[in-house]
């Protein structure tokens, strides 16, 4: 059963983790309302302004590449990716939703680092449209893996 109720913000948050948003280029106005949502939560979390910041990639499918060079680079404490993919008349779309959820859950469990995926996969606008509140769920769901972590990883 779905809710429409928030996760709430955990008890323990650090207010010095460094947070990437990984975009998509494609669909920029609603992808712009699920960074807005993210950032606010993290606002409302108190994490620095600072150590929240946003990656543009070309396109849903290289989301996991850049994020890997975040880890790599150690830019990070968590990050999210956030993108539209909208259904054609082929499979084409299926499977990059396919393989960048494939990516990201790989680099999160090897790395251990939480990468929210909110890489939204619809029949069309209107159903994006309607889920723009995935980048606060991606964010709150980012904060409770970091605290779930923290104990492990002093």
């Amino acid at each position: 059963m779905q809710t429409d109720q928030p996760l709430p913000l955990p008890a323990r948050i650090s207010s010095g983790s460094r947070i990437g948003i990984v975009h998509s280029r494609y669909h920029p106005e609603i992808v712009a309302k699920l960074i807005e949502g993210a950032q606010k939560v993290f606002q409302e979390a108190g994490i620095a302004q600072g150590n929240v910041r946003t990656y543009a990639a070309p396109g849903s499918f290289e989301i996991p590449l850049i994020g890997s060079a975040l880890i790599a680079a150690k830019e990070v404490d968590a990050l999210i990716a956030l993108g539209v993919i909208v259904e054609g008349e082929t499979h084409h779309a299926a499977l990059i939703a396919g393989e960048a959820a494939r990516a990201i859950m790989d680099l999160q469990v090897r790395h251990r680092i939480p990468f929210a995926f909110e890489i939204l996969y619809v029949r069309n606008l209107a159903q994006a449209q309607a889920r723009t509140n995935r980048g606060e769920e991606a964010a709150r769901a980012v904060l409770h893996a970091l605290a779930q972590l923290s104990p492990l990883h002093p």
